[in-house]
């Protein structure tokens, strides 16, 4: 059997992509500041210049020098860091990308060691990700170790360090010339960001201000004497940036499974037209061809799609779009042509169409459709119910809007009114609902009304008589405590109610009705 390559990972970090995201460069002339929570997040190298420092008030630093001040969007540098794996894809499928938090500077780290062959050597792989980094535009720094987490660290090493023989070895004696202070710059599982910053500044006030004191340690007494300080979450954190069991004082017996990332899929189609057509009957010969080559192309990858986007052009590149549901997560071409039917009747093109497009952005996991063997009419009809339903939901959201129609799913709490919420149809309930030990009404008012008490009669449209109860309700202690008795009750008339005592009120309600 041939042995695995030891594992190379490196590490791809991106320190300005706060700035970088909004167009800004760290080197340009004009002054930038990306504040978060009013301080400094990051800021132009002008701006560092002339005082501004990272974690200062925002304020402080408009005093400084005069520069525009940006809100940081972390949803625009994730976008980047999953354009940036994405890009990474074609040279390793061992991707983990280190999304950008508060403290910690985002990138991603690769594992290399099993495309080394592929791409001859570190030097041609490293340069040929240099040029695709290049390509999209942000400024990155490169680091090379034999872990992740020792990777990301060695980021911060000058670049000539990582022409160096990638060994163990030499990765640990890179890393003992880094100050401890960068370890809160790590992305990490084990120890959370706030644990970290403070296990750093205890180790510094211990005398650890280098890599190479916590090295020498390891190697004089193991991870004991820093497991019995600072726990074991710390331990193990240690344990997998030197890849080393903090039990045995030695090299990890078992490789940890490495991440392998899995980019978003999308399929995308298109037919462009000889001449413009006028007619939706024109239009679903090749809305329909485009709908078997997306069949295909589910069932090739074994997943479903529960929604997909219409994309009509016209010679002048006009652009109008149709969105198309379904109720139900499916791969065949037929229901999906006639809910896409259904849209265009509802709606009018705006324009002779030149050309059509397909996508489907979201594709789930093809799940095995396990039901019972059809004995019966009813078991063997029932792809045909679903499909009906369907069809009859799309029909109803065309001609009545898409908020028309909608699902009820049992809510997390046990306060009647929050234990229902209002869900789109194609919405998962994941609750079971348990059986109750006094009846429910079927309908609840939407707030519940006052009973008045006259020389001890309960009165709501005529007199309450209490028949059953009371069954003790409470919840939402950690906001505003509730406690209520709850009692089966009827009115004079004979119409039976669901009545509660409000413990913290001390007064009485109507919540619902029997039918």
């Amino acid at each position: 059997m041939a042995q695995r390559p030891s594992p190379i990972w490196l590490a791809i970090r991106l320190p300005h992509l706060p700035l970088e995201v909004f167009g800004f460069n760290a080197r340009q002339a004009e002054a930038a500041i990306i504040v978060q929570k009013q301080r400094v997040l990051s800021a132009t190298q002008n701006a560092l210049a002339s005082g501004v420092e990272l974690d200062m008030p925002a304020a402080t630093a408009q005093m400084l020098i005069d520069c525009q001040l940006v809100e940081r969007d972390l949803a625009l540098e994730q976008a980047a860091i999953r354009q940036l794996t994405d890009a990474l894809y074609q040279y390793t499928p061992y991707l983990q990308p280190f999304t950008p938090s508060t403290f910690q500077q985002a990138g991603v780290v690769a594992e290399v060691s099993r495309s080394l062959k592929l791409f001859h050597g570190m030097a041609e792989l490293q340069q040929l990700m240099r040029d695709t980094l290049k390509q999209i535009g942000y400024d990155f720094l490169l680091g090379t170790g034999h872990t992740e987490l020792c990777a990301w660290l060695l980021s911060w090493l000058p670049e000539a360090y990582s022409q160096l023989s990638i060994t163990k070895k030499n990765f640990i004696e890179q890393l003992n010339r880094l100050p401890v202070s960068l370890l809160c710059q790590c992305h990490s599982s084990a120890v959370a960001a706030h644990k970290l910053r403070a296990h750093v500044e205890e180790l510094q006030h211990s005398g650890f201000d280098f890599f190479v004191d916590i090295t020498r340690q390891i190697d004089k007494q193991s991870t004991a004497s820093l497991r019995k300080r600072w726990g074991n979450d710390f331990c193990n954190f240690l344990s997998q940036l030197y890849d080393i069991d903090h039990h045995l004082q030695q090299a990890t017996l078992f490789s940890r499974p490495l991440p392998q990332y899995h980019p978003e899929q999308i399929f995308y189609d298109s037919v462009q037209f000889d001449y413009p057509l006028k007619s939706i009957e024109q239009l679903l010969q090749p809305m329909d061809y485009l709908l078997q080559n997306l069949t295909r192309y589910l069932i090739a990858k074994q997943q479903q799609c529960q929604k997909i986007e219409w994309l009509f052009f016209d010679i002048y590149h006009n652009k109008q779009i149709i969105e198309v549901y379904s109720s139900q997560q499916q791969n065949q071409s037929e229901l999906l042509l006639q809910l896409s039917r259904i849209q265009l009747e509802a709606k009018t093109l705006a324009f002779e169409v030149d050309t059509v497009e397909l996508i489907c952005r979201h594709t789930f996991s093809h799940l095995p459709d396990t039901q019972a063997l059809a004995f019966c009419e009813a078991d063997n009809n029932r792809s045909k119910i679903e499909n009906n339903f369907a069809i009859v939901t799309a029909k109803l959201k065309a001609r009545l809007g898409d908020t028309a129609l909608f699902g009820i799913a049992t809510g997390d709490s046990h306060i009647p009114e929050q234990s229902h919420n209002k869900v789109t149809l194609s919405a998962q309930n994941s609750h079971t609902i348990q059986e109750q030990a006094l009846p429910r009404p079927s309908w609840l008012f939407d707030s519940p009304h006052h009973i008045v008490e006259k020389q001890q009669q309960l009165q709501w449209r005529g007199n309450v008589t209490l028949l059953h109860g009371p069954e003790r309700i409470e919840g939402n202690w950690w906001q505003q405590q509730t406690a209520r008795d709850y009692f089966i009750a009827q009115r004079d008339d004979g119409l039976r109610l669901w009545v509660f005592y409000d413990l913290q009120a001390s007064r009485w309600y109507v919540h619902g009705v029997f039918g």
